[in-house]
């Protein structure tokens, strides 16, 4: 269907047909999909007041879907922002469904199922990269259903093993990055945040000897921990969310801050890295709005897989978005979000 938009009103993934002689626009094709912002403001700084729109080319994700995950909700949509528990007949703690018979193995088994795996020098690359990446999801699915101090403490003894891996293997460690899961949960999202962000500081602190990368590893795969009691419904929900679930949301760097201290596994890495994950370099994040230098490097790295991962990621309210999109959409329409260093570091990983 063809449709007339004025230019002011035109989205990204739009499939627009400018109807004008290229002397009058700066474009090489008059007909084509919107991919940034910069090509709007360029089709309004050229005079055009009007264009046609082919929907049925058209792959529009509407902002409230695609930057959910990542920011936090506009005050004109929430109002203040209360922290109060959830409604009683909202079910808690089950974002993780439920394993299946003989699914949930103890944590140490696992443990010493990946010390095996990461010990075994016959494994291609390949194989074994999908086989810590299956061990560390189901070492995530453990932590965050029972997340007490001796499954804390295990799990962060196998990320100690799996960061020592990545940073003496480069070819194992260059397949990391090819196998996320972009099936949603939040124990899928741990893993894969946790293995862009080791890869990125890898990369940034290579030949270093400043830095505890197993502390910050840890931090990278427990930087969601405050979400295991975050309903599943509410991390999914296809509607907007009210001021009250945002809330709840918001308040993970907090929760998951609480249950460190609680169970005696706090470090200064792990503590940067969850209360400040979601700050942004231009002050706009939660939950202190930090900007700039304020924010400390680790949850810099982190902020950029984050977002990395919640746009690849196939949530009910929305498709995932290709890497070359992703990366671009960070670019073009989160300008300011990240240290611009970093975020030229994070696009090479994919080169």
């Amino acid at each position: 269907m063809i449709e007339k938009v004025k230019t002011e009103d035109l989205k990204v993934g739009m499939y627009v047909m400018l109807g004008q002689s290229w002397l009058r626009h700066s474009f090489m094709k008059p007909n084509f999909r919107i991919t940034s912002e910069k090509q709007i403001k360029k089709i309004i700084h050229d005079g055009i007041k009007e264009v046609k729109v082919d929907t049925s080319k058209s792959e529009v994700i509407e902002e409230r879907d695609l930057f959910r995950d990542v920011l936090g909700p506009r005050d004109e949509d929430t109002g203040q922002i209360p922290t109060q528990a959830p409604p009683p007949d909202s079910q808690t703690g089950t974002e993780i469904p439920p394993p299946e018979a003989g699914e949930f193995n103890p944590i140490d088994l696992i443990s010493e199922e990946l010390h095996q795996t990461i010990q075994n020098t016959s494994i291609p690359p390949q194989t074994k990269a999908k086989e810590v990446y299956d061990h560390s999801i189901r070492m995530m699915t453990n932590v965050l259903n029972d997340p007490r101090a001796d499954n804390i403490l295990s799990s962060k003894k196998m990320v100690y093993e799996i960061v020592d891996h990545i940073l003496t293997d480069d070819d194992t460690a260059e397949c990391m990055a090819l196998i996320t899961s972009h099936d949603y949960y939040t124990y899928t999202h741990s893993v894969n945040v946790g293995m862009l962000s080791v890869l990125l500081a890898k990369s940034v602190f290579e030949g270093s000897y400043d830095h505890n990368m197993q502390e910050m590893g840890a931090g990278f795969f427990l930087h969601d921990l405050g979400k295991c009691d975050i309903p599943h419904d509410l991390i999914n929900k296809p509607g907007k969310l009210t001021a009250n679930e945002w809330g709840l949301m918001r308040n993970h760097p907090q929760k998951g801050n609480t249950i460190l201290v609680d169970t005696d596994q706090l470090t200064k890495e792990c503590g940067l890295i969850i209360m400040q994950h979601h700050e942004r370099e231009d002050g706009s994040g939660y939950p202190f709005g930090l900007s700039k230098d304020e924010i400390h490097p680790y949850a810099r790295i982190c902020s950029i897989a984050d977002v990395y991962d919640a746009l690849t990621s196939t949530r009910a309210y929305r498709k995932k978005v290709p890497t070359y999109k992703a990366l671009n959409i960070m670019k073009e329409e989160m300008v300011g979000h990240f240290n611009r260093e970093l975020f030229e570091s994070f696009i090479l990983m994919f080169k």
